[in-house]
């Protein structure tokens, strides 16, 4: 399905063409008309399949300027606030709909001034969603959805408890959405317990199932020899890599022994003050072959079209961090590759059983 043939007003079809969208994802085309006729939804989808636009055009559609705060995204870091804010405004452009984060590291005076220009959606992480709420900053009378973006995430970060707390401040009537890569038993109970009894439910993708555009290899590679396996691999390819580190410790040390090598690689991790990372993201965005290393959690928010390739230098410990580390590539439909270095038998094992549960070839890379 093309964005036009959805029921949507001109102004957000002009901006979708705008950003070269022009046939909706699988995500897209199932949950936007959703959304539009007003159901609660709950949508089980990988990673990279265009899930932000997917509940943000109906957000759009539905808010009118000057409405008031109508619209609560709870997200789970502050990198996915601001890249969700930023989906959402360049797709609200032409409608006039005032988006804003608001996360920790940054001036919460600041964010509470900016509050009182009355956007009409706010994404938030849910530490300084209650902060505000704490100092009466924000009020909930006039919002009327609410969307759960990467719950799964929030819940093993923690944040259950603030989360259920957030949704006992919002309106018994609205329209609530959540998104989420797996279904545990806590994010099941937390659908029964305030979602509507007619909701409907996508099951987008098997709950292993990668991005079929990337091809995916390993290599067989000892400790000790790990860092010019993976100077080799970075000279030979030809686009925008992502680096996947375990600690922040092993980010800052991966960094400065690339940098011996003569590679200049960015470097980012929860330990790094927000500017410093909001800086690092944007320049990898821009770069044309950049090499970024970084931590699980904080690539969680990052959202880069062109990312070419995804090597895991340490060694995913579960499946499901496996297969979002590559879907961190192939985005929008485009082809990407994931390298993943193999220490031992066991994590070989461990790769060949995702690559079995998820229906998928990994190679050995030669």
């Amino acid at each position: 399905m093309n964005f036009n043939e959805l029921n949507i007003n001109d102004a957000i079809k002009k901006a979708v063409e705008k950003k070269g969208f022009v046939k909706a994802s699988e995500v897209q085309e199932k949950v936007i008309p959703a959304a539009l006729s007003g159901k609660d939804l709950v949508g089980k989808s990988k990673t990279g399949t265009g899930k932000t636009a997917a509940f943000a055009i109906p957000l759009i559609e539905k808010i009118s300027p000057g409405q008031g705060f109508s619209a609560l995204i709870v997200v789970p870091t502050r990198e996915l606030a601001m890249q969700v804010k930023e989906e959402i405004a360049s797709i609200a452009i032409g409608s006039h709909v005032k988006t804003m984060a608001v996360f920790g590291g940054q001036s919460i005076n600041r964010q509470m001034d900016l509050l009182e220009r009355n956007p009409e959606i706010i994404v938030g992480t849910p530490g300084r969603l209650l902060d505000l709420i704490s100092r009466r900053a924000i009020s909930f009378k006039t919002t009327r959805f609410l969307i759960l973006d990467e719950a799964d995430k929030m819940f093993d970060m923690g944040f259950r408890d603030d989360v259920e707390k957030i949704i006992s401040f919002l309106p018994r009537e609205r329209q609530t959405m959540l998104f989420s890569a797996t279904m545990p038993d806590d994010i099941l109970h937390l659908i029964e317990r305030n979602m509507k009894q007619d909701k409907i439910v996508f099951n987008l993708s098997m709950d292993n199932a990668p991005v079929q555009e990337v091809e995916q290899f390993y290599v067989m590679v000892d400790n000790r020899q790990k860092i010019d396996a993976l100077h080799r691999v970075l000279k030979t390819e030809n686009s925008k890599a992502l680096v996947f580190c375990r600690t922040k410790r092993t980010v800052d040390w991966l960094e400065r022994q690339l940098y011996r090598r003569g590679i200049r690689a960015l470097a980012i991790h929860g330990d790094k003050p927000q500017n410093a990372r909001n800086r690092i993201i944007e320049n990898y965005k821009n770069s044309k072959d950049g090499v970024l290393i970084a931590t699980d959690i904080v690539a969680r928010g990052i959202h880069v079209e062109d990312i070419g390739s995804v090597i895991n230098f340490d060694f995913p410990q579960e499946t499901e961090t496996y297969l979002h580390r590559i879907g961190r590539t192939a985005r929008q439909g485009k082809k990407g590759k994931a390298i993943s270095f193999c220490s031992n038998v066991m994590e070989l094992d461990n790769l060949e059983r995702t690559g079995i549960r998820s229906n998928s070839t990994i190679q050995q890379l030669q």
